[in-house]
């Protein structure tokens, strides 16, 4: 009995290279998923900031090798002559993926030379928040309003970086004007106390809520006031909070 063929392919041999296929792949999977623990427990004995951008990179090592593997006896592809030619493409793919690569570089420079890392607190062209993680693409920042923001790598490789410290990343403010003539002191006061009796428990521990005044006119004293905010509380909750602890003062115009 002849046996069966699918495009002029003998089927035991589609099968076999299925199953070889299908080895390949779970061996693939079963090793990134160990080498990647290994690198996570690592990095995390080392000074070398844990971001998913170095398991990224292995993880693509391994499954490019598992790919070079499976050429050959699946496809019927030199895996030399593939790597050659992959080479004589490699300037009009470098081309389309410009964007791309300029992003893994910027990240593997940002992470190498550690000028940010995981749990930094940083402001960038205007956003200011925690290093949540850096990939191979971009990195997320988490600010205090609650948004996640994506920067791609290369933008945070080439812009100006403010590092802030956790006291001044907890900071948040609001303004008030006091009316002209009031008690400076008794007005600052009756302000910090408020705020501090409407934040109770959103505030950082040990950390004082300050009054200062800005500018004085005819019109009364501007002031910000200024407090410190525990993690997990948005600024945009807590600002709203202190501006109705003192809305009904007698000290502000």
């Amino acid at each position: 009995m002849d046996e069966v063929t699918v495009l002029g392919v003998h089927i035991t041999d589609v099968i076999g290279k299925l199953v070889f296929l299908a080895v390949v792949c779970g061996v693939a999977y079963v090793v990134q998923r160990i080498c990647s623990r290994w690198l996570r427990d690592g990095l995390a004995k080392t000074n070398i900031p844990n971001a998913s951008i170095f398991v990224n990179i292995l993880r693509g090592a391994v499954w490019l090798v598992a790919f070079l593997t499976v050429l050959r006896p699946v496809f019927n592809v030199d895996p030399n002559a593939f790597i050659t030619s992959l080479g004589a493409a490699s300037i009009a793919i470098s081309l389309g993926l410009q964007t791309t690569i300029s992003n893994l570089v910027g990240g593997i420079s940002i992470m190498v030379t550690k000028v940010v890392q995981p749990g930094d607190f940083i402001t960038i062209n205007g956003i200011t928040g925690e290093v949540h993680d850096v990939n191979w693409r971009d990195t997320l920042i988490l600010d205090r309003v609650g948004n996640a923001v994506v920067v791609p790598n290369s933008q945070l490789n080439s812009s100006s970086i403010v590092r802030l410290s956790p006291e001044l990343a907890a900071m948040t403010e609001v303004t008030l004007t006091f009316k002209a003539g009031c008690d400076l002191d008794q007005a600052r006061r009756q302000v910090t106390d408020a705020v501090d009796m409407a934040l109770a428990g959103h505030l950082e521990d040990g950390a004082q809520t300050v009054v200062r005044l800005t500018t004085t006119g005819s019109s009364g004293t501007s002031a910000t006031v200024y407090f410190h905010v525990k993690p997990g509380i948005t600024f945009e909750k807590a600002r709203d909070l202190a501006v109705q602890a003192v809305a009904g003062l007698d000290c502000l115009a």
